[in-house]
Parts: structure tokens; C-alpha cells; sequence
């Protein structure tokens, strides 16, 4: 039985690598044979094993369930195709190896907008099919060529009201003056946030944000380096703020929420100049279920319904502009797209990331040692 099923998945990974040009027709023809099985059986058997499911690449936890019920259901009604996941991480460095080596093994990546404009001309993507996923339910700013916003969430920040009492910090600038909010304050150790928050605070507009100052953003951040802290992980920043180590942190807005609850207000989020990133769908360059089923999957994420359970379950807001309206009341204050905040927040480039993000990071982390 067991050599039966490693004939069968050597077979099946055989049929990937045959159509992705990765082995030649003779070698495929002759493990066939020596199998006793049909070439086309193989690769009907392995078109069949494809078109069953959908396989989203993400990092696991509660996102699963969230994702599979919010859109692996519909979808499947729709389509009679299931949701499967891979939670390692669909880290750039893992899609570059997976499609070079020609074994896809995931349809769709829950991802940052930015893995699109750094892997797509490099031909690790798919384009995306705008005759079945619709530009007009994202942002327009965020329906690239290879990858479209499905949510978007916030770097928000969070402030100690024990602390700073009836005088609390309202904006960037107030986060980063020492003088009059003394306290510690902890930062995103990757620089996404630190460095347009840092910006902001020191003068520059919202909408005038990129390209990023970089020299200007890092003299800024290296002000506070005295009363700064760093994380790297949401669990961390948010233990930061339970134990009042940090007096102020900067968080992802959802977060933020959670730390709210479970100070039971004594940590409040200010959304006012928060940067609304867009988490997007990407699909690696031959994806096993084909692009046209991925396409379907992307097109139902996009419905209003499965907006709205994201939100509800994970706490990322809408991309789809026809949600916003819909958000419930109880989470207005926490949804970036929010009626409101909408009118207050500050939106990221994903093109500027793409092509400037390693060097960024790098600069920040040196900045901050």
C-alpha cells in the first residue's frame, strides 16, 4: 500500500515537472512505463488531483478557520472546489524556490502587496485576470498586475491613559516628543510604520509620504532610540503593553483592539494618521488548480459577505469599497476603511516597497543596533 501511494505522488510530482518544462519527455516516459501506467493517465490523474481544491499558502492560526469559512465556503458552493492550506509562511524566498523548481504546490498567496511588485516581473507570478477579478471592489491604487488587495490592515498606535491622563497623544508627532509624553516607546523592528510614522512626525504630509526620505525618516527614529524598545512579533508588542513596559507602541490596528479588551481600556488605539497596508492575493507562476479556477477563488474573496466575516473573525478591514458602508458599528472604531476613519488615515505604496523594502529594512536595523 505504501509503495502504491509513493508510485502514485511520484507520478503526480513527475506530471508537474513534465508540464513546467523541469524534465524532459523521455525521463517522464519511462517512469510511466516503468510504473505500468499510461502517460495520459498520469496526467489526467494529476489534472483531477489539481481541480479538486484551492491550496492558500499563509501563516496558519486562526486565519484558517477564518479564510475557510469566509471564502472557502462560497467558493465551493459556487464551484464544488474545497480550500486546503499551507501554513509554513509564503515568505518570497519560498515562492522563488517553489516556482524555479517547478514543483507549485500552492494556488494562492495571502500576502503584502509589495511580494507583487517584487515577484511578478521576475516571473514568479501570475497576471491577474481583471476580466474575473473585479479593479472596482479594491482601492484603485492597489489592483496591480500581480497581485490585488483583498484587506487591509493598519499600523495604528497605542498609548498608557494611566500615564498621560487628560493631555493623551493624538498624532505622530506627539508620539515621538519625548518632552512633553515622556515614557518608552516600542517599534516595529522591520521599519514598516516606524519609517512614515517617523516622517509624519516630522512634518511631512500623509499624501507626500513617498518616496520615503530615508535620511530624514532614520534621524527621526534615532531621537528616541533612548526611549525605545523593539519588537518583532504582535504577541511580543502586545505582552510589552499588558506588563506596562511600553507607555506607547505602534501596532497593527486589530491588535490594538486585543490590547484594548484585555487592559480593559487602560491602553487606548488612536487611528488618526494610520497607515492602511494592503494584504493581497498573489498566485505563483503555474499554480496547480489553473489560473482560471485561482481567479474565481480572488473574485469571491472580493464580495462584500466574505469582506465582512474577515473583519468580524480576524479583524482586517475591507479593500472593497462597497463594504465600507457595511461595517458594523462595533468595529468602526477599528477598521481602517471605517466612515470613521476613513477620512483620517494615511495609505502605503506598495510599488515604493517592492523595489526599496530590503534596503529599507536593512538601513532601519543598522539604525536601531
Amino acid at each position: 500500500m505504501q509503495d502504491k501511494q509513493f508510485m502514485k505522488e511520484t507520478l503526480l510530482q513527475s506530471a508537474h515537472a513534465y508540464k513546467s518544462g523541469k524534465m524532459d519527455r523521455r525521463t517522464f516516459l519511462a517512469l510511466c512505463g516503468a510504473s505500468g501506467v499510461a502517460m495520459t493517465a498520469v496526467m489526467a490523474g494529476d489534472a483531477k488531483a489539481a481541480a479538486d481544491h484551492i491550496v492558500m499558502w499563509n501563516w496558519g492560526g486562526v486565519s484558517e478557520e477564518c479564510h475557510g469559512k469566509a471564502i472557502g465556503e462560497p467558493f465551493e458552493e459556487k464551484t464544488g472546489m474545497g480550500m486546503q492550506f499551507d501554513t509554513s509562511g509564503p515568505l518570497e524566498g519560498k515562492i522563488r524556490e517553489m516556482v524555479d523548481s517547478g514543483n507549485v504546490t500552492a494556488d494562492v498567496c495571502d500576502a503584502d502587496l509589495f511580494n507583487a511588485v517584487s515577484l511578478g516581473p521576475t516571473g514568479h507570478l501570475e497576471p491577474i485576470d481583471y476580466d474575473i477579478v473585479s479593479k472596482e471592489r479594491t482601492l484603485p491604487q492597489y489592483a496591480l498586475e500581480h497581485g490585488v488587495s483583498i484587506i487591509l490592515y493598519g499600523y495604528a498606535f497605542v498609548y498608557d491613559t494611566e500615564m498621560y491622563g487628560d493631555n493623551p497623544p493624538q498624532s505622530w508627532a506627539d508620539f515621538y516628543d519625548t518632552e512633553n509624553f515622556p515614557g518608552t516607546r516600542a517599534l516595529y523592528k522591520w521599519a514598516k510604520g516606524s519609517l512614515e510614522s517617523a516622517l509624519m512626525a516630522d512634518a511631512v504630509a500623509g499624501d507626500e509620504l513617498y518616496p520615503l526620505d530615508m535620511e530624514r525618516a532614520l534621524t527621526k527614529v534615532k531621537s528616541i532610540k533612548d526611549d525605545s524598545i523593539y519588537w518583532g512579533s504582535g504577541s511580543e508588542v502586545h505582552s510589552m503593553c499588558i506588563s506596562g513596559e511600553a507607555s506607547m507602541a505602534i501596532i497593527w490596528q486589530n491588535r490594538g483592539k486585543n490590547i484594548e479588551e484585555d487592559t480593559e481600556g487602560r491602553y487606548k488605539l488612536v487611528n488618526n494618521q494610520a497607515m492602511a497596508m494592503p494584504g493581497a492575493y498573489i498566485v505563483p507562476k503555474g499554480n496547480p488548480a489553473g489560473r482560471e479556477a485561482v481567479m474565481k477563488f480572488i473574485a469571491t474573496a472580493q464580495e462584500v459577505p466574505s469582506q465582512l466575516m474577515i473583519l468580524d473573525c480576524l479583524g482586517m478591514t475591507p479593500s472593497n469599497p462597497e463594504a465600507f458602508s457595511e461595517i458594523p458599528e462595533e468595529q468602526q472604531p477599528y477598521a481602517i476603511t471605517s466612515e470613521q476613519n476613513i477620512d483620517k488615515i494615511v495609505y502605503n505604496d506598495p510599488v515604493w516597497w517592492g523595489e526599496n523594502g530590503s534596503e529599507a529594512v536593512n538601513a532601519f536595523l543598522e539604525a536601531i543596533s
